[in-house]
Protein backbone atom coordinates (compact mmCIF):
# COMPACT_ATOMS: atom_id res chain seq x y z
CA UNK A 1 0.00 0.00 0.00
CA UNK A 2 1.37 3.65 -1.05
CA UNK A 3 0.44 6.78 -0.44
CA UNK A 4 0.20 9.98 -2.80
CA UNK A 5 0.42 13.57 -1.85
CA UNK A 6 0.03 16.81 -3.19
CA UNK A 7 2.65 19.21 -3.46
CA UNK A 8 0.95 21.27 -0.56
CA UNK A 9 0.86 18.51 1.47
CA UNK A 10 4.42 17.40 0.82
CA UNK A 11 5.39 21.10 1.85
CA UNK A 12 3.75 20.70 4.84
CA UNK A 13 5.14 17.14 5.94
CA UNK A 14 8.85 18.69 4.62
CA UNK A 15 8.40 21.71 7.35
CA UNK A 16 7.36 19.17 10.01
CA UNK A 17 10.50 16.92 9.31
CA UNK A 18 12.42 19.15 11.31
CA UNK A 19 15.09 18.31 8.81
CA UNK A 20 17.00 21.38 7.23
CA UNK A 21 16.19 21.73 3.87
CA UNK A 22 19.94 21.71 2.79
CA UNK A 23 20.24 17.78 3.94
CA UNK A 24 16.72 16.94 2.10
CA UNK A 25 18.07 18.47 -0.91
CA UNK A 26 21.48 16.88 -0.18
CA UNK A 27 19.87 13.57 0.42
CA UNK A 28 17.80 13.94 -2.73
CA UNK A 29 20.47 14.94 -5.29
CA UNK A 30 22.99 12.47 -3.91
CA UNK A 31 20.68 9.57 -4.07
CA UNK A 32 19.49 10.24 -7.67
CA UNK A 33 22.98 10.61 -8.58
CA UNK A 34 23.78 6.75 -6.99
CA UNK A 35 20.48 5.53 -9.10
CA UNK A 36 21.74 7.42 -12.14
CA UNK A 37 25.09 6.61 -12.69
CA UNK A 38 25.23 3.82 -14.20
CA UNK A 39 22.78 4.57 -16.93
CA UNK A 40 25.72 6.79 -18.56
CA UNK A 41 28.96 8.51 -18.52
CA UNK A 42 27.43 11.58 -20.25
CA UNK A 43 24.90 14.03 -18.39
CA UNK A 44 23.38 17.23 -19.38
CA UNK A 45 21.62 19.01 -16.29
CA UNK A 46 19.41 21.40 -16.60
CA UNK A 47 18.38 23.37 -13.32
CA UNK A 48 15.63 26.27 -12.76
CA UNK A 49 16.35 28.44 -10.02
CA UNK A 50 13.95 27.32 -7.39
CA UNK A 51 15.30 23.83 -4.82
CA UNK A 52 14.46 21.26 -7.91
CA UNK A 53 17.61 23.00 -9.22
CA UNK A 54 19.64 22.93 -6.02
CA UNK A 55 18.47 19.43 -6.44
CA UNK A 56 20.06 19.35 -9.91
CA UNK A 57 23.43 21.08 -8.86
CA UNK A 58 23.78 17.94 -6.26
CA UNK A 59 22.74 15.25 -9.00
CA UNK A 60 25.64 17.11 -11.22
CA UNK A 61 28.54 17.39 -8.34
CA UNK A 62 28.00 13.86 -7.19
CA UNK A 63 28.07 12.92 -11.25
CA UNK A 64 31.03 14.49 -11.00
CA UNK A 65 32.41 12.67 -8.31
CA UNK A 66 31.49 9.50 -9.67
CA UNK A 67 33.78 10.67 -13.05
CA UNK A 68 31.16 11.47 -15.24
CA UNK A 69 30.83 14.00 -18.06
CA UNK A 70 28.64 15.99 -16.40
CA UNK A 71 27.45 20.08 -17.88
CA UNK A 72 24.40 21.95 -15.84
CA UNK A 73 22.77 24.31 -17.99
CA UNK A 74 20.79 27.26 -15.82
CA UNK A 75 18.55 29.68 -17.27
CA UNK A 76 19.53 32.34 -14.50
CA UNK A 77 21.66 33.03 -11.68
CA UNK A 78 18.66 35.01 -9.66
CA UNK A 79 18.64 31.93 -7.06
CA UNK A 80 15.17 31.98 -5.07
CA UNK A 81 16.61 30.03 -1.60
CA UNK A 82 19.51 29.75 0.34
CA UNK A 83 20.41 26.14 -0.35
CA UNK A 84 20.25 26.51 -3.97
CA UNK A 85 22.77 29.51 -3.69
CA UNK A 86 25.20 27.13 -1.33
CA UNK A 87 24.52 24.18 -3.70
CA UNK A 88 25.50 25.85 -7.31
CA UNK A 89 28.23 27.75 -5.32
CA UNK A 90 30.12 24.04 -4.53
CA UNK A 91 29.64 23.44 -8.57
CA UNK A 92 32.34 25.94 -9.01
CA UNK A 93 34.09 24.28 -6.43
CA UNK A 94 33.96 20.49 -7.97
CA UNK A 95 34.95 22.18 -11.46
CA UNK A 96 31.44 20.83 -13.03
CA UNK A 97 30.86 22.87 -16.01
CA UNK A 98 28.06 25.18 -16.20
CA UNK A 99 26.76 27.09 -18.71
CA UNK A 100 23.57 29.44 -19.34
CA UNK A 101 20.77 28.42 -21.86
CA UNK A 102 21.46 29.74 -25.36
CA UNK A 103 19.51 28.05 -28.00
CA UNK A 104 22.00 27.18 -30.50
CA UNK A 105 24.66 26.77 -28.53
CA UNK A 106 22.41 24.29 -26.94
CA UNK A 107 21.46 22.52 -29.76
CA UNK A 108 24.90 21.77 -30.32
CA UNK A 109 25.70 20.69 -26.95
CA UNK A 110 23.15 18.29 -26.46
CA UNK A 111 24.37 16.00 -29.10
CA UNK A 112 26.92 15.38 -26.27
CA UNK A 113 25.06 13.91 -24.14
CA UNK A 114 23.39 10.61 -23.63
CA UNK A 115 20.78 11.87 -20.83
CA UNK A 116 19.17 15.19 -19.91
CA UNK A 117 17.74 15.41 -16.34
CA UNK A 118 15.27 17.91 -15.72
CA UNK A 119 16.07 19.86 -12.73
CA UNK A 120 13.78 23.10 -13.96
CA UNK A 121 10.72 23.53 -12.05
CA UNK A 122 9.22 20.72 -9.56
CA UNK A 123 5.78 19.92 -8.44
CA UNK A 124 4.89 23.38 -6.95
CA UNK A 125 4.80 24.43 -11.04
CA UNK A 126 2.04 26.03 -12.54
CA UNK A 127 0.64 27.78 -15.53
CA UNK A 128 2.68 27.76 -18.78
CA UNK A 129 6.40 27.87 -20.16
CA UNK A 130 7.75 30.76 -22.28
CA UNK A 131 10.89 31.78 -24.08
CA UNK A 132 13.96 29.41 -22.78
CA UNK A 133 12.02 27.42 -20.42
CA UNK A 134 9.90 26.21 -23.40
CA UNK A 135 12.86 25.62 -26.06
CA UNK A 136 14.54 23.74 -23.67
CA UNK A 137 12.27 21.59 -23.13
CA UNK A 138 10.65 21.34 -26.82
CA UNK A 139 14.32 20.54 -28.13
CA UNK A 140 14.51 17.82 -25.42
CA UNK A 141 11.31 16.33 -26.26
CA UNK A 142 12.28 16.07 -29.59
CA UNK A 143 15.51 14.33 -29.31
CA UNK A 144 16.63 10.58 -29.33
CA UNK A 145 17.52 10.92 -25.90
CA UNK A 146 16.95 9.34 -22.39
CA UNK A 147 15.32 11.71 -20.45
CA UNK A 148 15.18 11.78 -16.55
CA UNK A 149 12.64 14.05 -14.31
CA UNK A 150 13.62 15.43 -11.33
CA UNK A 151 10.23 15.26 -8.65
CA UNK A 152 7.72 16.28 -11.34
CA UNK A 153 8.55 16.60 -15.25
CA UNK A 154 8.71 20.80 -15.88
CA UNK A 155 5.14 21.88 -17.40
CA UNK A 156 3.13 19.43 -15.61
CA UNK A 157 1.19 21.46 -12.51
CA UNK A 158 1.86 19.17 -9.59
CA UNK A 159 -1.69 19.30 -7.74
CA UNK A 160 -3.31 18.17 -10.75
CA UNK A 161 -1.54 16.89 -13.59
CA UNK A 162 -2.67 19.34 -16.09
CA UNK A 163 -0.15 20.60 -18.99
CA UNK A 164 -1.45 23.84 -20.20
CA UNK A 165 1.12 23.87 -23.24
CA UNK A 166 4.01 22.01 -23.00
CA UNK A 167 6.14 19.61 -20.25
CA UNK A 168 9.13 17.70 -20.22
CA UNK A 169 8.50 14.03 -21.62
CA UNK A 170 10.10 11.96 -18.56
CA UNK A 171 11.18 8.28 -19.31
CA UNK A 172 11.96 7.75 -15.62
CA UNK A 173 10.97 10.16 -13.02
CA UNK A 174 12.28 10.01 -9.27
CA UNK A 175 10.25 12.10 -6.82
CA UNK A 176 10.96 12.06 -3.13
CA UNK A 177 9.43 10.81 -0.12
CA UNK A 178 6.21 9.89 -1.51
CA UNK A 179 4.42 10.03 -5.00
CA UNK A 180 2.69 13.14 -5.97
CA UNK A 181 -0.77 13.66 -7.49
CA UNK A 182 0.56 15.09 -10.68
CA UNK A 183 2.19 12.55 -11.41
CA UNK A 184 -0.97 10.20 -12.43
CA UNK A 185 -3.65 12.68 -13.21
CA UNK A 186 -4.26 14.00 -16.96
CA UNK A 187 -1.39 14.84 -18.97
CA UNK A 188 1.21 14.20 -15.72
CA UNK A 189 0.37 10.70 -16.06
CA UNK A 190 1.53 10.59 -19.92
CA UNK A 191 4.88 12.58 -19.26
CA UNK A 192 5.96 11.14 -15.82
CA UNK A 193 6.84 7.57 -16.80
CA UNK A 194 8.47 5.46 -15.03
CA UNK A 195 8.26 6.62 -10.99
CA UNK A 196 10.51 5.85 -8.65
CA UNK A 197 10.11 7.02 -5.10
CA UNK A 198 13.35 8.30 -3.49
CA UNK A 199 13.66 7.84 0.53
CA UNK A 200 15.55 11.40 1.75
CA UNK A 201 15.15 10.75 5.39
CA UNK A 202 11.53 12.32 6.08
CA UNK A 203 9.44 9.36 8.19
CA UNK A 204 6.18 8.26 7.03
CA UNK A 205 4.50 8.84 10.08
CA UNK A 206 4.14 12.45 9.19
CA UNK A 207 2.06 12.12 6.21
CA UNK A 208 -0.76 9.47 7.88
CA UNK A 209 -4.04 10.84 7.57
CA UNK A 210 -2.69 12.85 4.35
CA UNK A 211 -3.65 12.00 0.46
CA UNK A 212 -4.45 8.95 -1.06
CA UNK A 213 -3.62 5.31 -0.74
CA UNK A 214 -3.38 2.91 -3.56
CA UNK A 215 -3.12 -0.97 -3.69
CA UNK A 216 -0.43 -2.74 -4.86
CA UNK A 217 -1.12 -6.59 -6.25
CA UNK A 218 0.36 -7.95 -2.72
CA UNK A 219 -2.63 -5.90 -1.05
CA UNK A 220 -5.03 -6.79 -3.11
CA UNK A 221 -4.44 -10.79 -3.10
CA UNK A 222 -4.54 -10.29 0.99
CA UNK A 223 -7.61 -8.73 0.34
CA UNK A 224 -9.70 -11.26 -1.27
CA UNK A 225 -11.57 -13.40 0.67
CA UNK A 226 -10.39 -16.63 2.52
CA UNK A 227 -12.34 -19.62 2.31
CA UNK A 228 -10.96 -23.08 4.14
CA UNK A 229 -11.93 -25.23 1.74
CA UNK A 230 -15.11 -26.99 2.19
CA UNK A 231 -17.57 -24.36 2.00
CA UNK A 232 -21.04 -24.99 -0.21
CA UNK A 233 -21.95 -22.23 -2.77
CA UNK A 234 -24.50 -20.78 0.36
CA UNK A 235 -21.38 -20.44 2.30
CA UNK A 236 -19.66 -18.02 -0.35
CA UNK A 237 -22.50 -15.21 -0.72
CA UNK A 238 -25.22 -14.39 -2.36
CA UNK A 239 -26.02 -11.53 -4.56
CA UNK A 240 -28.62 -10.10 -6.81
CA UNK A 241 -28.12 -7.87 -9.95
CA UNK A 242 -31.30 -6.47 -11.02
CA UNK A 243 -31.14 -4.27 -14.31
CA UNK A 244 -31.72 -4.47 -18.19
CA UNK A 245 -34.88 -3.20 -20.02
CA UNK A 246 -36.49 -3.54 -23.58
CA UNK A 247 -33.95 -0.66 -24.24
CA UNK A 248 -31.03 -2.29 -23.06
CA UNK A 249 -30.95 -5.96 -22.65
CA UNK A 250 -26.71 -7.32 -22.66
CA UNK A 251 -26.46 -5.19 -19.26
CA UNK A 252 -26.89 -7.67 -16.64
CA UNK A 253 -25.56 -10.33 -19.06
CA UNK A 254 -22.43 -8.30 -17.99
CA UNK A 255 -23.04 -7.57 -14.75
CA UNK A 256 -23.18 -11.19 -14.35
CA UNK A 257 -19.66 -11.72 -15.85
CA UNK A 258 -18.13 -9.03 -13.62
CA UNK A 259 -19.73 -11.22 -10.86
CA UNK A 260 -19.00 -14.84 -11.21
CA UNK A 261 -15.16 -13.25 -11.45
CA UNK A 262 -15.14 -12.26 -8.04
CA UNK A 263 -16.06 -16.13 -6.24
CA UNK A 264 -19.69 -15.36 -4.91
CA UNK A 265 -21.18 -18.66 -4.54
CA UNK A 266 -25.01 -17.66 -6.48
CA UNK A 267 -25.83 -15.05 -8.90
CA UNK A 268 -29.84 -14.12 -9.26
CA UNK A 269 -30.28 -12.04 -12.31
CA UNK A 270 -34.05 -10.38 -11.98
CA UNK A 271 -34.94 -8.57 -14.99
CA UNK A 272 -38.59 -6.67 -16.61
CA UNK A 273 -40.22 -10.22 -18.11
CA UNK A 274 -40.64 -8.61 -21.32
CA UNK A 275 -36.64 -9.24 -22.00
CA UNK A 276 -36.79 -12.33 -19.97
CA UNK A 277 -36.95 -14.80 -23.37
CA UNK A 278 -33.89 -12.85 -24.49
CA UNK A 279 -31.72 -13.28 -21.64
CA UNK A 280 -32.77 -16.89 -20.97
CA UNK A 281 -29.38 -19.05 -21.74
CA UNK A 282 -27.34 -16.49 -22.09
CA UNK A 283 -25.85 -16.30 -18.73
CA UNK A 284 -26.44 -20.21 -17.58
CA UNK A 285 -24.14 -19.30 -14.27
CA UNK A 286 -27.12 -17.12 -12.80
CA UNK A 287 -30.75 -17.95 -11.75
CA UNK A 288 -32.90 -15.40 -13.63
CA UNK A 289 -35.60 -13.58 -12.32
CA UNK A 290 -38.47 -12.41 -14.87
CA UNK A 291 -40.21 -9.38 -12.69
CA UNK A 292 -43.37 -7.86 -13.93
CA UNK A 293 -42.67 -4.31 -15.72
CA UNK A 294 -44.33 -1.77 -17.36
CA UNK A 295 -43.79 -1.85 -21.14
CA UNK A 296 -40.25 -3.32 -20.84
CA UNK A 297 -39.30 -1.02 -17.89
CA UNK A 298 -39.33 -1.89 -13.97
CA UNK A 299 -41.82 0.04 -12.17
CA UNK A 300 -43.05 -0.18 -8.32
CA UNK A 301 -44.84 -3.34 -9.64
CA UNK A 302 -41.59 -5.48 -10.50
CA UNK A 303 -40.21 -3.88 -6.65
CA UNK A 304 -43.78 -5.41 -5.52
CA UNK A 305 -42.70 -8.98 -7.46
CA UNK A 306 -39.13 -9.33 -6.30
CA UNK A 307 -40.58 -8.86 -2.83
CA UNK A 308 -43.45 -11.61 -3.50
CA UNK A 309 -40.69 -14.20 -3.82
CA UNK A 310 -39.16 -14.57 0.09
CA UNK A 311 -35.58 -14.31 -1.27
CA UNK A 312 -32.70 -13.47 0.73
CA UNK A 313 -29.72 -11.80 -0.67
CA UNK A 314 -26.75 -10.33 0.75
CA UNK A 315 -26.07 -7.68 -1.76
CA UNK A 316 -27.71 -6.26 -4.94
CA UNK A 317 -26.46 -4.55 -8.08
CA UNK A 318 -29.10 -2.45 -9.94
CA UNK A 319 -29.04 0.02 -12.23
CA UNK A 320 -27.46 -1.22 -15.53
CA UNK A 321 -29.67 -1.08 -18.25
CA UNK A 322 -32.46 0.00 -16.91
CA UNK A 323 -32.86 3.48 -18.88
CA UNK A 324 -34.55 6.70 -17.22
CA UNK A 325 -37.64 6.96 -17.19
CA UNK A 326 -40.77 7.76 -13.95
CA UNK A 327 -41.35 4.19 -13.51
CA UNK A 328 -37.49 2.83 -13.15
CA UNK A 329 -37.51 6.25 -10.85
CA UNK A 330 -40.68 4.91 -8.99
CA UNK A 331 -38.60 1.13 -8.84
CA UNK A 332 -35.15 2.48 -7.97
CA UNK A 333 -36.80 4.65 -4.68
CA UNK A 334 -38.27 1.51 -3.37
CA UNK A 335 -34.75 0.03 -3.61
CA UNK A 336 -33.14 2.65 -1.50
CA UNK A 337 -35.23 1.01 1.52
CA UNK A 338 -33.53 -2.01 1.95
CA UNK A 339 -31.69 -2.58 4.42
CA UNK A 340 -28.99 -4.57 2.20
CA UNK A 341 -25.36 -3.89 0.60
CA UNK A 342 -26.04 -1.81 -2.48
CA UNK A 343 -24.55 -1.06 -5.81
CA UNK A 344 -26.03 1.52 -7.91
CA UNK A 345 -24.51 2.17 -11.48
CA UNK A 346 -25.76 3.42 -14.53
CA UNK A 347 -29.25 4.79 -14.81
CA UNK A 348 -29.56 3.89 -11.26
CA UNK A 349 -27.76 6.93 -10.27
CA UNK A 350 -29.77 9.05 -13.06
CA UNK A 351 -32.95 7.44 -10.43
CA UNK A 352 -31.63 8.45 -7.43
CA UNK A 353 -29.55 11.62 -8.00
CA UNK A 354 -31.44 13.81 -6.03
CA UNK A 355 -31.93 11.39 -3.26
CA UNK A 356 -28.32 10.86 -2.65
CA UNK A 357 -28.46 11.92 0.68
CA UNK A 358 -30.86 8.81 2.15
CA UNK A 359 -27.81 6.26 0.57
CA UNK A 360 -26.09 4.68 4.21
CA UNK A 361 -22.59 3.43 4.54
CA UNK A 362 -23.81 0.55 2.90
CA UNK A 363 -23.98 1.50 -0.49
CA UNK A 364 -21.89 1.66 -3.15
CA UNK A 365 -22.55 4.47 -6.37
CA UNK A 366 -20.15 3.79 -9.00
CA UNK A 367 -20.71 7.15 -11.36
CA UNK A 368 -18.84 8.35 -14.39
CA UNK A 369 -18.35 12.01 -14.74
CA UNK A 370 -21.73 11.78 -16.66
CA UNK A 371 -23.58 10.49 -14.13
CA UNK A 372 -21.99 12.38 -11.74
CA UNK A 373 -23.12 15.45 -12.91
CA UNK A 374 -27.02 14.15 -11.90
CA UNK A 375 -26.20 14.26 -8.56
CA UNK A 376 -23.64 17.69 -8.48
CA UNK A 377 -25.08 19.62 -11.62
CA UNK A 378 -22.02 20.14 -12.95
CA UNK A 379 -20.62 19.63 -16.66
CA UNK A 380 -18.37 16.31 -17.28
CA UNK A 381 -15.93 17.69 -18.35
CA UNK A 382 -15.30 19.95 -15.23
CA UNK A 383 -15.85 17.28 -13.20
CA UNK A 384 -13.25 15.54 -14.74
CA UNK A 385 -10.51 18.10 -14.88
CA UNK A 386 -11.83 18.41 -10.76
CA UNK A 387 -12.35 14.99 -10.64
CA UNK A 388 -10.11 14.51 -6.70
CA UNK A 389 -11.95 17.44 -4.81
CA UNK A 390 -15.23 16.73 -5.64
CA UNK A 391 -14.63 13.19 -4.48
CA UNK A 392 -13.31 14.58 -1.22
CA UNK A 393 -16.22 17.00 -0.65
CA UNK A 394 -18.41 14.31 -1.62
CA UNK A 395 -17.29 12.51 0.96
CA UNK A 396 -17.66 15.16 3.82
CA UNK A 397 -20.99 15.27 3.02
CA UNK A 398 -22.41 11.74 2.34
CA UNK A 399 -22.27 8.28 4.18
CA UNK A 400 -22.02 6.31 0.61
CA UNK A 401 -19.14 5.08 -1.09
CA UNK A 402 -18.21 6.72 -3.95
CA UNK A 403 -16.19 5.28 -7.11
CA UNK A 404 -15.80 8.01 -9.44
CA UNK A 405 -14.68 6.15 -12.70
CA UNK A 406 -11.98 7.30 -14.97
CA UNK A 407 -8.16 7.17 -15.22
CA UNK A 408 -7.79 7.61 -12.15
CA UNK A 409 -10.58 5.85 -10.23
CA UNK A 410 -11.10 7.73 -7.13
CA UNK A 411 -12.82 5.83 -4.00
CA UNK A 412 -13.80 7.64 -1.11
CA UNK A 413 -15.84 7.45 2.15
CA UNK A 414 -15.42 9.53 5.20
CA UNK A 415 -12.26 8.83 5.91
CA UNK A 416 -10.96 6.38 3.38
CA UNK A 417 -9.22 7.87 0.18
CA UNK A 418 -7.71 5.86 -2.58
CA UNK A 419 -7.10 6.27 -5.83
CA UNK A 420 -6.83 3.46 -8.34
CA UNK A 421 -3.92 4.64 -10.63
CA UNK A 422 -4.12 1.33 -13.02
CA UNK A 423 -5.56 0.78 -16.66
CA UNK A 424 -6.06 2.52 -19.81
CA UNK A 425 -8.09 3.49 -22.51
CA UNK A 426 -8.77 -0.11 -23.34
CA UNK A 427 -11.42 0.14 -20.51
CA UNK A 428 -12.98 2.85 -22.35
CA UNK A 429 -15.73 0.53 -24.11
CA UNK A 430 -19.75 0.22 -23.44
CA UNK A 431 -20.25 -2.28 -21.02
CA UNK A 432 -16.90 -2.15 -19.14
CA UNK A 433 -18.63 -0.27 -16.28
CA UNK A 434 -21.15 -3.11 -16.22
CA UNK A 435 -18.71 -5.51 -15.55
CA UNK A 436 -17.08 -3.97 -12.85
CA UNK A 437 -20.36 -3.38 -10.89
CA UNK A 438 -21.15 -7.33 -10.59
CA UNK A 439 -17.60 -7.74 -9.65
CA UNK A 440 -17.69 -5.50 -6.98
CA UNK A 441 -21.55 -6.90 -5.80
CA UNK A 442 -19.92 -10.54 -5.56
CA UNK A 443 -17.11 -9.11 -3.05
CA UNK A 444 -19.73 -7.31 -1.17
CA UNK A 445 -21.61 -10.56 -0.87
CA UNK A 446 -18.27 -12.38 0.62
CA UNK A 447 -18.08 -9.97 3.82
CA UNK A 448 -16.01 -7.59 2.11
CA UNK A 449 -16.64 -4.07 3.30
CA UNK A 450 -17.97 -1.58 0.96
CA UNK A 451 -15.32 0.83 0.63
CA UNK A 452 -12.47 -2.31 -0.01
CA UNK A 453 -15.18 -4.08 -2.11
CA UNK A 454 -15.14 -1.41 -4.40
CA UNK A 455 -10.93 -1.06 -4.01
CA UNK A 456 -10.22 -4.68 -4.78
CA UNK A 457 -12.92 -4.41 -7.93
CA UNK A 458 -10.67 -1.25 -9.75
CA UNK A 459 -7.97 -2.86 -9.31
CA UNK A 460 -8.57 -6.26 -11.01
CA UNK A 461 -10.81 -4.73 -13.55
CA UNK A 462 -8.74 -2.08 -15.15
CA UNK A 463 -5.16 -4.41 -14.63
CA UNK A 464 -7.08 -7.26 -16.17
CA UNK A 465 -7.20 -5.47 -19.87
CA UNK A 466 -3.15 -5.57 -19.54
CA UNK A 467 -3.31 -8.46 -21.44
CA UNK A 468 -5.21 -7.78 -24.28
CA UNK A 469 -4.16 -5.34 -27.47
CA UNK A 470 -6.01 -2.43 -27.63
CA UNK A 471 -8.05 -2.82 -31.25
CA UNK A 472 -9.94 -6.11 -30.16
CA UNK A 473 -10.06 -6.13 -26.32
CA UNK A 474 -14.07 -6.13 -25.06
CA UNK A 475 -15.44 -5.76 -21.64
CA UNK A 476 -16.32 -9.58 -22.25
CA UNK A 477 -12.71 -10.44 -21.83
CA UNK A 478 -11.81 -9.05 -18.04
CA UNK A 479 -12.79 -12.13 -16.49
CA UNK A 480 -10.05 -13.89 -18.55
CA UNK A 481 -8.01 -11.04 -17.88
CA UNK A 482 -8.58 -10.86 -14.41
CA UNK A 483 -7.84 -15.09 -14.17
CA UNK A 484 -4.51 -14.50 -15.43
CA UNK A 485 -3.78 -11.91 -13.24
CA UNK A 486 -4.47 -13.42 -9.91
CA UNK A 487 -2.42 -16.23 -11.27
CA UNK A 488 0.41 -13.98 -10.50
CA UNK A 489 1.92 -13.84 -7.26
CA UNK A 490 3.61 -10.50 -7.46
CA UNK A 491 2.87 -8.05 -10.67
CA UNK A 492 4.28 -4.69 -11.25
Amino acid sequence: MKRILSPSEMKEIDNNSNIPQIVLMENAGRSVADEIKDISNSFLILCGSGNNGGDGFVIARWLKKFKKNVKVIIFNDDFKTNETKTNFQLLKVFEVEIEKFEKQKFLEDVKNYEVIVDAIFGTGFKGSLKDNYYDAVEISNNLNKIRIAIDMPTGVNGENGFVENIAFKSDLTFTFAFEKLGHYLFEGKIHSGKIKVIDIGIEEKLAEGKGFLYLEHSDILNLLPKYKGYESKRDKGKVLIIGGSKDYTGAVILNVIGALSSGVGLIYCAVPKTIYPYIVGKIPEAILIPLEDENGYLNGKSFSDLLSKNLNFDSIVVGSGISRNESVKEFMNKILNLDLNKIIDADGIWAISEKVNLLDEKTIITPHVGEMGFIINKEPKFIDRNRINIALDFSKNYKCVLLLKGNPSVIVQKNFRFLNIWGDEKLARGGSGDVLSGLIGGFLAQNVSPIYSGVISAYLHSRSCEFFDKLTFKPSDIPKGIRKLLSYKTFY
